[in-house]
């Protein structure tokens, strides 16, 4: 003979007692602290990428870091297969004039401020032209910027006072290591005196 009882499992008695709209409460407040904390922690964090950099580049200078290798990488997580160039700008003394090569597929010229966002981007590409030119000015500043800009330089509008100008190259092959190398190194960053 089998006996077929009901499972009834055991719970701790403020279970019941608690409503719907306690747990749905709850989920969401869990939700909110969630999302915050993910926002803050680059904010709150010990050290960032722009600190690394800050001490390791001069200012307003386009240096060519070598080749990315395992334990030797100025920055966490840079791509194996890429060379970089970059310079640390500042605006205050004036705006910078940028000249950098874009050569082909693969290759990024890109701007970004000290905590990392992302303002400006050029991708090389088979239709472009290898190179490209323009002055970085202080957001607002339209008066200065008429004062030393031609009418035929670009301006990019920054909207800090500092940041950081990358130039990414692809490695196509160790034949061409030396000849990207060398395009690279065309790229400038000089700021213009008022």
């Amino acid at each position: 003979m089998i006996l077929n009882l009901p499972f009834k499992p055991r719970l701790p008695a403020w279970i019941g007692e608690v409503g719907w709209r306690t747990l749905a409460g709850a989920a969401l407040l869990g939700g909110t602290v969630h999302i915050c904390a993910t926002f803050a922690a680059p904010l709150v964090g010990a050290g960032n990428a722009y600190q690394l950099l800050r001490d390791a580049l001069p200012l307003n200078r386009m240096v060519v870091l070598p080749a990315p290798a395992s334990g030797k990488q100025i920055l966490p997580y840079l791509q194996p297969d890429m060379l970089y160039a970059m310079c640390r700008y500042e605006l205050t003394g004036g705006p910078v004039s940028v000249t950098a090569a874009v050569s082909g597929p693969g290759w990024v010229l890109s701007l970004h401020t000290p905590e990392g966002d992302n303002f400006y981007v050029l991708p090389g590409g088979q239709l472009r032209r290898e190179e490209v030119s323009f002055l970085l000015v202080p957001s607002g500043d339209a008066a200065h910027t008429q004062r030393h800009a031609s009418a035929t330089d670009t301006q990019v509008a920054s909207p800090r006072p500092e940041g950081l100008i990358v130039v990414r190259a692809p490695i196509t092959g160790l034949a061409w290591l030396a000849e990207t190398d060398a395009v690279l190194r065309r790229s400038s960053c000089t700021q213009v005196k008022r």
